[in-house]
């Protein structure tokens, strides 16, 4: 049947949300777990009903683009952005352009809906505008490795009914961590998914934990995906879970790079793996560039402060191709600007996305892009764009 013939709408979870989850599972788990993608991954979750699209031929669903919408912390800052997921094409209406048709139309919505970037993991995406967000780092230890810590409070698993409070330890935890979502994100946890040891304080109030659990890829490795409170408590914790396992080496993975139980491991012996990826992995795209921009005035003005153009005054244009903004920069204050003429420009394309999220040094980022800069560009791109090591959790991935 001709394309010409199929109809795009936004998903309805009454109508749709078992077709989706079938052909979902379909494609990415052999037919299995259903049910389990109808109550938590898209049923219960940040899923945005609104933004995602589906693609029918008559009553047959044949393609799915999902959202995953949720606030994104940027240092002090909370960014809109769009998570991307479960997108699938049924096998017999593949090489169509279905999946670009479906993106395009899930774009215009999220910019009229106020959002202001987009991430997403996968290997499809760079001609759609994607550009690396951010690498997958593993820290890679033996027991002997660890700290020679004790315990100094008892742990016991966190159990289904703690959720609520779980998540608000974690956004006051990791509130300074770029990268990081706002919880809740998903409002259902298998008891089997939590994973989760955690010690209390006299009153009986969480006061940290770790997430750990048996490596997808070698049961034999145990991974510590998550963690908060002391650090040396938590240190102490994943060894006494090491112990009692059939474990012979330890990981940590999707910790924030300024996490404290990561600077403890720093100080010791560890090996630290930071895998890039070319046109897979994390990847960002830029859905509104100036209201982005908006958001980041206060930290762009607090990096002024803090330079050698303090008091400097003049502009910077930022050229992303499709979006162009400028800086207009006085006395240590920003606006964002339309229009204007300046001789400081930043020519970044898709990856001009990696500078506002800072997910790496800005010269390698230059470097990597091959991007064009003319007269206090570099400077000024040094000064307002650090590299943040942004990181998202293993626990929010959609």
């Amino acid at each position: 049947m001709s394309n010409t013939n199929f109809r795009m709408i936004c998903p309805v979870a009454d109508e749709h949300l078992l077709p989706m989850a079938q052909l979902a599972a379909d494609v990415f788990t052999g037919g299995k777990y259903v049910e389990q993608f109808c109550e938590n991954y898209i049923g219960n979750s940040h899923y945005d009903w609104n933004i995602s699209r589906v693609i029918l031929d008559g009553d047959k669903m044949i393609h799915h683009w999902g959202v995953w919408g949720y606030l994104m912390r940027l240092e002090a800052i909370r960014l809109k952005v769009a998570g991307i997921g479960a997108v699938v094409t049924h096998a017999d209406y593949r090489k169509q352009g279905l999946m670009h048709r479906a993106a395009q139309s899930s774009f215009d919505a999220m910019l009229q809906d106020g959002y202001d970037l987009s991430i997403l993991r996968g290997r499809h995406y760079v001609k759609m505008g994607y550009a690396r967000a951010w690498n997958y780092v593993n820290y890679r230890l033996k027991l002997e490795e660890l700290p020679g810590l004790d315990l100094y409070k008892p742990y016991r698993p966190l159990a289904a009914e703690q959720m609520d409070e779980f998540d608000a330890f974690y956004n006051r935890t990791h509130a300074d961590f770029t990268g990081t979502a706002i919880r809740p994100t998903y409002r259902n946890r298998h008891p089997d998914d939590i994973g989760v040891y955690a010690w209390f304080d006299d009153q009986g109030k969480l006061e940290g934990y770790i997430r750990a659990f048996p490596a997808e890829d070698n049961p034999k490795i145990l991974q510590c995906l998550e963690a908060a409170g002391d650090p040396r408590q938590g240190l102490a914790v994943l060894g006494d879970v090491f112990k009692k396992g059939e474990y012979d080496s330890l990981t940590c993975f999707t910790l924030p790079y300024y996490h404290p139980m990561l600077q403890c491991l720093r100080k010791g012996a560890c090996i630290v793996e930071d895998r890039y990826f070319d046109i897979s992995g994390w990847r960002v795209r830029i859905i509104n560039l100036h209201s982005t921009l908006q958001k980041l005035i206060p930290l762009l003005e607090k990096r002024l402060a803090d330079s050698r153009f303090a008091g400097w005054q003049g502009s910077l244009l930022l050229d992303g191709g499709e979006q162009k903004a400028i800086l207009q920069i006085g006395q240590g204050n920003v606006e964002i600007t339309s229009e204007g003429d300046t001789q400081n420009i930043l020519r970044g394309g898709a990856d001009l996305a990696r500078f506002l999220i800072g997910s790496d040094e800005p010269d390698e980022v230059i470097r990597q892009a091959d991007m064009a800069c003319s007269g206090l560009a570099l400077p000024l791109v040094r000064v307002l764009f650090p590299n943040l090591h942004p990181m998202m959790s293993h626990w929010d991935e959609y």
